[in-house]
């Protein structure tokens, strides 16, 4: 290989490099939405018309605060991507109750594992399929669980780089921003699709319990929810 043609190669690959670092845009603050389709056991098909058809993040750093209105109550999860950490305010006006729950990386952890009913382990492969989602370039990743078979499909993106929320954060093993995942909490089966994105500014998220709050530990929950 003559030193011309070698240089030139050298010269294409850091050109090819410099292109796919600027094609990737890092949002350190702003808004995310997803849409969200419910797959619902018979038991909890009534409570259909309560659920929200989309979920809104906002994020600011390695902070993110989910909101979740269910009419009869509301839940906030304020998730910590740095630590893993995550705090869960939830308020039941028509019971003037409202209560706070901290859980630490272990405790996120296994409230995930309770949720999806009990701990998964999966064989992740990226594929050669592509396709756009809300205008960026997504590749597919399959997933099949271990021990059950069961299949399921994420797709991601690497055009665009955003702090890991509390919807996010359950799916593991793939390079890139999951922008259509599925998620299943105790048989309620949902898909988010990512929306739209804005970069804009957040007003400050914190960990701490706001005043008038109730705070129960993590472990008089899991009771409360028999775990």
């Amino acid at each position: 290989m003559n030193k011309l043609f070698k240089t030139t190669l050298i010269a294409i690959a850091c050109i090819g490099y410099t292109f796919i670092a600027q094609a990737q845009k890092i949002i350190k603050e702003g808004t995310v939405t997803y849409a969200v389709e419910y797959d619902l056991p018979p038991d909890q098909q009534s409570m259909a018309a309560m659920l929200p058809a989309e979920f809104v993040v906002t994020f600011k750093g390695d902070l993110s605060k989910f909101n979740m209105d269910m009419g009869m109550y509301s839940t906030s999860v304020i998730y910590n991507n740095a630590t893993k950490e995550s705090l869960s305010l939830t308020e039941v006006p028509m019971q003037n109750k409202k209560i706070a729950v901290k859980m630490s990386k272990e405790q996120s952890d296994k409230m995930q594992q309770m949720q999806a009913g009990g701990e998964k382990d999966f064989d992740i492969t990226a594929t050669t399929e592509s396709k756009k989602i809300g205008g960026y370039n997504c590749i597919k990743y399959a997933l099949t669980e271990k021990s059950s078979g069961d299949k399921s499909e994420v797709w991601a993106t690497t055009e665009i780089e955003i702090p890991s929320n509390s919807l996010t954060s359950t799916v593991k093993g793939i390079k890139g921003v999951p922008l259509e995942f599925s998620n299943d909490a105790r048989g309620m089966k949902s898909k988010m699709t990512f929306k739209s994105i804005k970069e804009d500014a957040v007003v400050d998220i914190n960990m701490t319990v706001p005043d008038g709050f109730e705070t129960m530990k993590f472990e008089d929950l899991l009771s409360q929810m028999g775990g």
